[in-house]
């Protein structure tokens, strides 16, 4: 461990080497008159960014935490713009897996999300203003989002449950999109395609009348998928409406429709790899036609009344009906939910210009309806191994056995109070505390022994808070700091997948519970330098882990407590324009994540968190219509396993493994040509992912057992090309 260094040196000085150059190139150069116009690269100003993820509209400088915001241009440039990976990829602190080739990710922020079943929890997600989260936290992917649409993305990281509870105890991804443009009617077209039989169409509509802003957007994505059994197809519908007949009120209506299928390639053991390659599927996913399919319709209100000039009060309520499909070799699982809530927040301004207080108040709450069904499917000798896959098919070979017959109901509620103080045009303090209610509960209607529990109920609650300040120095300095804790709930996975008996809920596993802070600097040097530097620690009590059970049938995964762990990091990004039409954008986070109890792991890594990350991007404006963006990602190994002696010195294959997985340097670039004729605009983009083809792995997965380590490729080189159309 000790020969680590804070970054393996040879990507890390190909980078600085190239960015040098590119900065050495351009010193010197003189403003154009075309460049003086608005031809320009945006990049970052600290004074005009405002950021409303933290629940209030607040500039980025008053703000006591480390935020990182997406802008406009940083979006332009993603491949196929269905992966958040690129979305977030200059956002220091955050970590997106990626293995099923679109938005069914795990996300992690400074290693909070780990270990997950599937998707991610402990990460509020906000779309417009609705978050996306279950009440207990969890958030199964990111299908409702069509980066298309996202105009700016804000990220808070580090332990913000004092705001959202426990579902935000690693950070807030604020997703804000698009509204309608300033015409009454405006037109957009969008067509991409390129490798493995990818394809992306996408038509809005868009405008302003008088006092009603609308958006309505359609998009259609298929492809075969980089891996043997890894076709996708999808459809989002999002709409969105905005009315505000006086300055007093507004009333904003969104609506948003996903149905999404993804064939379940699963991960495979590196002794597949080895042998068969890449593109291999787990021996399981091409007979039993292992796959998912989500159906969602979310539909939401959000009104806000101007009580008076330093009063207003804002009422959310929305709806969310899910109905979710998984087949594997173990069973054909449904899980259709019903998930209402309500979110009521009162704000008011008092005091003086050199003493004001911003104080909110406010209520969460949401339940969660589901009614799972679980058919059996036949063994292994009774499966057809030599089954052509297809794309796209959803057949399925279920018996007669009723699996799983069971109702899980969700209760959660969450007050809170924020109170941001003003003390100077310059000093800013903050505090945010909050009260959390969970009720669990399971009703099982298959008849068990009386030995067995046929139902359970689990109830938790937590108080949370945290404190910070800001202080603007100047303009090139506003430094902040916060401390604060956080809590992380079961999720119905985890706690229906009990290891005692069959039926009821996981008694033995408890919350997770947090402390921690941080420091940082950020600012900007004469608008050309933009730069954000954090220093943060985590301790963390009650770590989850996973491990299996054998002879357990279809309950695969079971959760438990591991111990204490420790978080150290920094983040840091730094955004230059020597020149209005060169950026270079650099996210570097650093990471010493380990447990430090109980003996049997203490001072081993936490799976699934890389030591070193690093993302450098270039984009320079040239000939007027041109823009070349040029991109590096670094990721150094990471740790698969929570205790290397299940793993290591295990010989698969001849070949003597451990519980280490290679990282990773990518390249890749992209070409865009935008012109405008008349009342027509549009632009033409060239993308090239992974120029060096590079062999590597996009997600990976710990459990018990060697040969059960879950190993998913990532794709080789990539090629795409996009034409969009505005009128």
């Amino acid at each position: 461990m000790s020969n680590i260094k804070l970054i393996t040196m040879k990507p890390f000085i190909y980078t600085i080497a190239f960015l040098f150059f590119i900065s050495l190139s351009s010193f010197g150069q003189q403003k154009t008159p075309s460049e003086a116009k608005g031809d320009t690269i945006a990049t970052y100003n600290l004074g005009e960014i405002v950021v409303s993820a933290i629940r209030s509209k607040t500039p980025l400088r008053e703000v006591p935490a480390a935020i990182s915001v997406v802008n406009e241009r940083q979006l332009t440039t993603m491949s196929k713009s269905i992966e958040p990976d690129e979305a977030l990829r200059l956002v220091p602190g955050v970590r997106v897996e990626n293995g099923t080739d679109g938005s069914r990710v795990h996300l992690y922020i400074r290693g909070q999300g780990v270990l997950s079943e599937s998707g991610f929890r402990g990460i509020q997600v906000i779309i417009d203003g609705l978050p996306v989260n279950d009440p207990g936290g969890y958030c199964p992917d990111l299908y409702d989002v069509d980066w298309e649409t996202v105009k700016s993305i804000e990220v808070v990281k580090g332990l913000s449950a004092s705001m959202y509870g426990g579902s935000a105890n690693g950070g807030i991804v604020n997703i804000n999109t698009f509204g309608g443009g300033q015409k009454p009617v405006n037109v957009t077209l969008f067509g991409s395609g390129g490798s493995y039989g990818f394809m992306k169409t996408l038509a809005q509509v868009d405008g302003t009348k008088d006092n009603v802003n609308y958006r309505i957007s359609y998009s259609h994505t298929q492809g075969n998928g980089y891996r043997f059994h890894q076709a996708f197809m999808g459809d989002n519908f999002s709409e969105k409406l905005k009315w505000t007949p006086s300055n007093k009120v507004s009333f904003t209506q969104i609506l948003t429709y996903t149905n999404y299928f993804n064939q379940n390639s699963e991960g495979i053991n590196l002794g597949r790899y080895d042998t068969v390659g890449y593109q291999a599927a787990n021996t399981d996913a091409i007979p039993y036609n292992e796959f998912h399919l989500t159906q969602r319709l979310t539909g939401g209100f959000i009104t806000k009344f101007n009580i008076g000039n330093n009063q207003d009060f804002q009422i959310k309520s929305y709806l969310r009906i899910n109905n979710y499909r998984e087949t594997s070799n173990n069973g054909d699982d449904y899980k259709p939910f019903v998930n209402p809530g309500l979110t009521a927040q009162y704000d008011i301004n008092m005091g003086k210009e050199n003493l004001i207080n911003h104080i909110s108040l406010g209520a969460d709450f949401q339940t969660l309806t589901m009614n799972e069904h679980e058919f059996g499917v036949p063994d292994e000798d009774h499966i057809d191994h030599n089954r052509i896959d297809s794309h796209f098919s959803m057949q399925c070979f279920d018996t007669d056995a009723i699996l799983i017959n069971q109702r899980v109901r969700q209760k959660g509620s969450g007050v809170f109070f924020i109170d941001k103080l003003d003390i100077s045009k310059k000093l800013y303090a903050t505090l945010n505390v909050r009260y959390d209610n969970l009720y669990n509960e399971l009703i099982n209607n298959i008849p068990m022994p009386d030995s067995l529990s046929s139902a359970g109920s689990r109830t938790f609650t937590a108080t949370t808070y945290r404190f910070g300040l800001a202080y603007d120095v100047c303009k090139f300095a506003n430094i902040y700091a916060n401390a604060g804790t956080g809590f992380l709930m079961p999720t119905n996975d985890e706690l229906y997948n009990n290891p005692v008996k069959w039926g009821g809920f996981n008694t033995a596993i408890k919350p997770s519970t947090s402390m921690g802070g941080e420091f940082g600097i950020r600012g900007d040097v004469k608008d050309k330098l933009h730069y954000d530097i954090t220093y943060f620690m985590i301790n963390t009590s009650n770590e989850f882990y996973r491990y299996s059970i054998p002879d357990r049938g279809n309950n695969t995964a079971f959760f438990g407590n591991m111990g204490k762990s420790s978080r150290n990091g920094l983040e840091a990004f730094i955004s230059y324009s020597p020149i209005d039409p060169l950026t270079i954008d650099l996210a570097y986070t650093y990471s010493d994540f380990k447990y430090t109890s109980p003996d049997s792991v203490k001072n081993h890594w936490i799976p699934e968190c890389p030591q070193n990350m690093l993302t450098a991007e270039v984009s320079v404006r040239f000939l007027k219509h041109l823009t070349l963006s040029l991109n590096t990602e670094y990721q150094s190994k990471w740790y698969i396993q929570v205790d290397d002696s299940i793993y290591n010195q295990f010989n698969e294959n001849g070949v003597l493994r451990n519980s280490w997985v290679d990282g990773y340097n990518i390249f890749s670039a992209n070409l865009k040509y935008d012109w405008k004729i008349g009342n027509l605009d549009g632009d033409i983009s060239l993308f090239a992912k992974n120029l060096t083809d590079e062999h590597y792995f996009g997600f990976t997965e710990p459990n018990n057992g060697p040969d059960y380590n879950s190993f998913q490729p990532a794709p080789g080189r990539e090629f795409f090309v996009s034409l969009k159309l505005r009128f």
